[in-house]
C-alpha cells in the first residue's frame, strides 16, 4: 500500500497564497497565538480569539490544508508548523 508523506495532502504555500494569508487577520491571529502559547486545544483558540467555532474551525482548515499548522492526536492540540511558518514569513518581508 502506497503511504501518503505530508507533501502529497499539503497545498504549496505560494506567494499568492501566502499574501492572502498574511492579509486575513483572524489566520494571522490563530498562528500568532500558537507561536506565543505553543500547542493549544480548539476551544481555546476560539475562546482567546472571540471567533465561533464555525469561523475557527473554517480558518484551521484552511491553515492546516497549507501545512501552517499541524493536530497532534493525543492530547488534541493545534500546533504551529515551525518551517512552513518560516517560508511564510519569507513572503512578509517581500
Amino acid at each position: 500500500m502506497h503511504e501518503q508523506n505530508n507533501d502529497d495532502v499539503v497545498e504549496s504555500l505560494t506567494g499568492k497564497r501566502s499574501k492572502e494569508i498574511l492579509n486575513d487577520k483572524v489566520k494571522m491571529d490563530i498562528i500568532e497565538m500558537l507561536r506565543r502559547k505553543g500547542p493549544s486545544p480548539f476551544g481555546d483558540i476560539i475562546r482567546e480569539l472571540k471567533i465561533s467555532q464555525q469561523e475557527g474551525t473554517s480558518h484551521i482548515l484552511e491553515l492546516k490544508l497549507v501545512g501552517l499548522i499541524d493536530k497532534s492526536a493525543d492530547p488534541p492540540n493545534y500546533n504551529i508548523n515551525p518551517d512552513r511558518y518560516q517560508i511564510l514569513m519569507r513572503y512578509k518581508k517581500r
